[in-house]
C-alpha cells in the first residue's frame, strides 16, 4: 500500500491514537464514505461510538475508550470528574465510567456527559486529548466521592507536583462559589489540610490521618520539623510536639531496602537522644487494626504527659 493512500494515512492516524479514528478524520484523510462502509461491513474497523471506529485487532484499553469518546464529543470537550482524575494518576479514584464535560447536548449510555461551558475551563493535554485542570477535576470530583477518597485525591497530586496547596486554595476561592459542586466537602478538605499543606510521602500515611479522625484521637501535626543536629532536619510523618511523641508510618515505597533501613535506624537513634518517643506502624497496623494503633498511642500519650510531668 501506498505511503499516501487514504487506507494507509487512516491506520498510521488511528494507531497514534491507541487505534482509534472518527469519520471525519478517515474523510479528511481522502477515504470515501463506501470505503468507511465497506471496512465496516468486513470487520476491519469496528463502531465505538457514532462516527468513531476502532482498527481490528486494536487492544480493548481504558485509553482506547476515552479517546473514543473524546473524538465523538468532538470540538469544544475535555476529559472531566473520575475520568480526568484516572489521567492523571490520583489516588482513590475508581472510573469505571468514561465522564466529560462539553457544551454540546450529547447523550450515550456509554459516556456520562456534563454539559457545561468548556471555554473557560482551566486544562491541559494529556496523551491526545484534553483534560480539565488538576484544580478543577479536584472540585468536579468532590461532589461523588467520600471524604477519605477526596483526601487521598488531594495528596497524591501534592504529592506527584501536579499542583501546590495554594495553588488549590486559590482556585477554590476564584471558582468556587455559591451552588458550584463540590464545594462545601473541598472547602472541608482544604481546612483540614489547612494546618500541614506539604504532601504525605504515601497513601499509607493518608490513611493513618483517616484513622485519627474516626478514632477520635488528639489531633497529631503532620510533617512535623525536628533539628537532629546542626544543618541537619527531618520531619516526622506525625507528631506531638507537647509530650514529644513521634509517629512514623512505614510504607514498603519509602522504608525498603538496607540503606533506607539503615538511615530509618540512625533517625530514630537521634530522636530518641533527643527525648522523643517513637512508634512505628506499617499497612496491616494501620488499615486492618485502628483500634489497636489508636489504643497504643493514647497509652503512649498519656504516660509522656505523667513523664513529662516531673
Amino acid at each position: 500500500m501506498a505511503p499516501n493512500h487514504p487506507a494507509k494515512r487512516c491506520q498510521e492516524r488511528a494507531l497514534r491514537h491507541h487505534g482509534v479514528i472518527s469519520r471525519a478524520e478517515a474523510r479528511a484523510d481522502g477515504m470515501s464514505s463506501r470505503a468507511i462502509d465497506r471496512r465496516l461491513q468486513s470487520g476491519d474497523w469496528s463502531r465505538l461510538l457514532p462516527g468513531v471506529y476502532a482498527l481490528r485487532g486494536s487492544p480493548v484499553t481504558f485509553m482506547r475508550r476515552v479517546v473514543a469518546a473524546y473524538k465523538w464529543a468532538g470540538e469544544g470537550a475535555l476529559m472531566s470528574h473520575s475520568t480526568s482524575a484516572r489521567l492523571f494518576g490520583l489516588d482513590g479514584i475508581d472510573a469505571c465510567n468514561i465522564e466529560l464535560s462539553t457544551p454540546r447536548r450529547l447523550r450515550s449510555n456509554r459516556v456520562v456527559v456534563h454539559q457545561r461551558e468548556t471555554l473557560d475551563l482551566p486544562s491541559r493535554r494529556i496523551d491526545v486529548v484534553r483534560v480539565t485542570a488538576v484544580e478543577q477535576t479536584l472540585l468536579d470530583i468532590a461532589l461523588s466521592v467520600t471524604r477519605d477518597s477526596l483526601e487521598l485525591a488531594l495528596d497524591s497530586a501534592l504529592r506527584l507536583g501536579l499542583t501546590r496547596f495554594d495553588r488549590v486554595k486559590r482556585f477554590f476561592e476564584t471558582f468556587a462559589g455559591e451552588g458550584v459542586s463540590g464545594t462545601v466537602a473541598l472547602r472541608e478538605m482544604l481546612h483540614l489540610r489547612e494546618p500541614c499543606p506539604r504532601p504525605h510521602h504515601s497513601v499509607l500515611e493518608v490513611e493513618f490521618r483517616q484513622l485519627s479522625r474516626n478514632e477520635d484521637l488528639p489531633t497529631a501535626v503532620s510533617q512535623f520539623p525536628v533539628e537532629l543536629r546542626p544543618g541537619l532536619t527531618v520531619h516526622l510523618d506525625f507528631a506531638y510536639p507537647n509530650e514529644m511523641l513521634a509517629i512514623e508510618i512505614d510504607s514498603v515505597r519509602w522504608h525498603s531496602g538496607v540503606r533506607a533501613i539503615r538511615w530509618d535506624n540512625e533517625r530514630q537513634n537521634l530522636l530518641v537522644a533527643l527525648g522523643w518517643r517513637v512508634l512505628r506502624f506499617e499497612w496491616n497496623d494501620v488499615i486492618h487494626r485502628p483500634a489497636l494503633v489508636a489504643a497504643q498511642i493514647l497509652e503512649a500519650l498519656i504516660l509522656r504527659q505523667e513523664s513529662l510531668r516531673f
